[in-house]
């Protein structure tokens, strides 16, 4: 692997309404790791990101010139040692928790699940607001004994989530084949023979596969073309939490839902987020 001897530092700043979809957003373009700084200004959020590619860090501060960003350089340091340092267990929801491998973490609660997990190239952690509220829902839910697909399944977090909670088969999706080998390892690291996670598309099932919990943590735009897929692998009185949705959009969801015959059972807003539990009649 390359040394990096220069970081490309670009900084910027939002309203502190606008913080939770800023994340999600330069995430999804590209963005590793954010950092909120003290913010300069009261009523707003201050933040940066590094890489070590000075043309990757000028596309993402131009395609977005609403955070005001200004760039410098930086001579390298260690930074998977900083980030480590600083790392803390996060809880997810009241009964999941997320911690580092290298961070020991004993709840007082012994009904607690505590998940060891590093996302290295696959998204979720447990610390943005779509797979916390997520999370939150499947609380709602009993899963002993159930059959349970998680959409765009990430580190896995969801689905290792869902078999502590009792579910006897978990099987998660991805399209992207570089984070596959993190989702095996975090299985692994948790104590589970197997990740069942399926690269491909939801027409890789066969024809009649049903699953009684499905989870879908994705923006409107990716989640939106897989409906029927997901009317047709619903089981009958199954469980579906759609997570990931911007608050201004949920009326699409809720139309569809009843398009579908779903009944909304529970709601969740977090922020600029919203996700809703609904089950098939």
């Amino acid at each position: 692997m390359q040394k990096i001897d220069t970081w490309y530092k670009a900084q910027g700043y939002c309203s502190e309404e606008e913080f939770e979809i800023a994340s999600y957003l330069l995430f999804e373009a590209g963005v590793a790791t954010l950092e909120e700084l003290d913010p300069a200004e009261s009523g707003r959020t201050d933040f940066c990101f590094y890489t070590g590619d000075k043309e990757e860090r000028d596309r993402i501060v131009a395609q977005f010139p609403q955070y005001h960003f200004t760039v410098e350089e930086e001579a390298a340091k260690d930074w998977d040692k900083w980030w480590r340092d600083r790392a803390q267990p996060v809880a997810v929801s009241p009964r999941l928790v997320v911690r580092p491998p290298w961070v020991e973490y004993t709840p007082e609660d012994p009904k607690t699940v505590v998940l060891e997990l590093e996302a290295k190239t696959a998204f979720g952690t447990g610390e943005h607001d779509t797979t916390s509220s997520c999370a939150h829902l499947m609380e709602s839910v009993d899963f002993e004994g159930k059959t349970v697909l998680d959409i765009g399944t990430g580190t896995g977090i969801l689905a290792m989530f869902a078999r502590r909670m009792g579910a006897r088969l978990a099987v998660g999706t991805e399209i992207d084949p570089l984070a596959i080998p993190c989702i095996a390892e975090n299985f692994e690291r948790n104590g589970f023979d197997a990740s069942d996670c399926v690269l491909g598309f939801l027409d890789s099932f066969k024809d009649g596969t049903k699953f009684d919990v499905i989870l879908c943590n994705m923006i409107r735009s990716e989640l939106w073309p897989m409906r029927d897929d997901m009317e047709d692998l619903l089981a009958p009185g199954g469980y579906i939490i759609i997570s990931g949705q911007l608050l201004t959009e949920k009326e699409y969801i809720l139309k569809w839902f009843e398009e579908a015959g779903f009944s909304v059972t529970q709601e969740r807003t977090s922020g600029e987020w919203w996700s809703v539990l609904a089950k098939n009649a």
